[in-house]
């Protein structure tokens, strides 16, 4: 996986209310459970509400590319002049 998508993805909860945190990683365990419990040798996880349904492997390999050659951004804390940045706002 990507270390730069993983960072970013840790560097959004992290500022996501301490509830809204809470919550976030009791679903993202609770779909861990119910993948490994299905799928004990497996780390694999997808879940799928509807067993039957197919998951295209070219688009899931596109998804998770995303990023892969993504270019660094040259502007320093963007998260926390995001205003600034896109919207000209002063802080």
């Amino acid at each position: 996986m990507n270390t730069q998508l993983v960072n970013s993805i840790i560097q959004m909860v992290r500022s996501l209310p301490e509830a809204e945190q809470k919550m976030l990683v009791k679903q993202v365990n609770q779909l861990f459970f119910q993948s490994s419990s299905h799928q004990e040798d497996s780390m694999d996880m997808r879940v799928s509400k509807d067993p039957e349904e197919s998951i295209d492997e070219e688009a899931w390999a596109i998804w998770q590319s995303i990023g892969d050659d993504a270019v660094s951004g040259t502007l320093d804390n963007p998260s926390i002049h995001h205003d600034r940045y896109l919207y000209s706002k002063s802080l």
